[in-house]
């Protein structure tokens, strides 16, 4: 059986690869077509008839609003390497109406240097998205971007109820890259370091999300080492009966932090 389903998290974490590839396997999904600045500034989108997938870190404030048994793949990518792209592209520099929807939603992000407001970013908006875990009326899992590969996306298909062949992915995988939808020029990204990003207040609470979410060791680069998946990325919807969760990826998590 299809399903609709919501790919959401933060800006810069791959939500324009994931559409392509899920559009590369016959399966539609539009990237910030339902949620985008011109229909969501003011308030939540009525979701079109037709429309089964939308891929938009914009659809992170109004999840509550989604359609009954919306499944929401909330899609998280390691923090460094967020914001790094997020400075490369100076978001919290100058006036734009991306910034001001993210400043809308997120309090905290009004004020602090541009370096500051990226990892406030990372935290505040990771957190918006995990609230659909406590809702009733859909669905919640959660998986990282560095984990999309053959398993994850036989996975992903067979809960979107549309299967397909282990070659039809591997040939969707090897045609889209991963880098799809970057802006800017990576080179630039210099030399930030995990160990370096501020941590204001709120410091233990981005270590301690982090870590639930996989996330651990700093790498020689300055990034944060992805530790391995204990199980499926993306569980198949459980029974009734059943309920799943992970420390790393938490498929029913009521994070504390959400």
């Amino acid at each position: 059986m299809t399903r609709r389903f919501l790919i959401t998290g933060c800006g810069r974490s791959g939500t324009g690869y994931i559409a392509t590839l899920l559009g590369e396997l016959g399966i539609p999904c539009g990237h910030e077509v339902v949620y985008q600045p011109d229909t969501c500034a003011e308030r939540a989108p009525a979701w079109p008839e037709g429309v089964r997938g939308e891929s938009s870190w914009l659809a992170a404030p109004y999840l509550a609003t989604l359609p009954e048994g919306t499944l929401v793949l909330h899609q998280v990518r390691e923090p460094v390497a967020v914001v790094r792209s997020f400075l490369r592209i100076r978001f919290f520099e100058g006036k734009s109406v991306w910034k001001r929807f993210a400043e809308a939603h997120v309090a905290e992000l009004a004020s602090g240097t541009p370096l500051e407001r990226c990892v406030k970013y990372w935290l505040g908006w990771n957190k918006l998205c995990q609230s659909a875990a406590g809702l009733r009326h859909v669905e919640y899992r959660r998986h990282r971007l560095e984990d999309i590969d053959a398993d994850f996306l036989d996975e992903l298909c067979r809960a979107l109820g549309e299967p397909r062949e282990r070659a039809t992915i591997a040939a969707a995988l090897a045609r889209i890259p991963r880098d799809t939808n970057t802006s800017g020029t990576k080179h630039q990204d210099g030399s930030l370091r995990w160990s370096n990003l501020p941590r204001g207040n709120w410091g233990a609470e981005l270590e301690d999300l982090a870590g639930r979410y996989g996330y651990a060791g700093e790498l020689p680069d300055g990034g944060l080492r992805s530790q391995p998946r204990p199980r499926a990325a993306l569980p198949l919807p459980a029974s009734p009966t059943t309920t799943t969760a992970s420390p790393a990826h938490g498929s029913r998590d009521r994070a504390k932090s959400g």
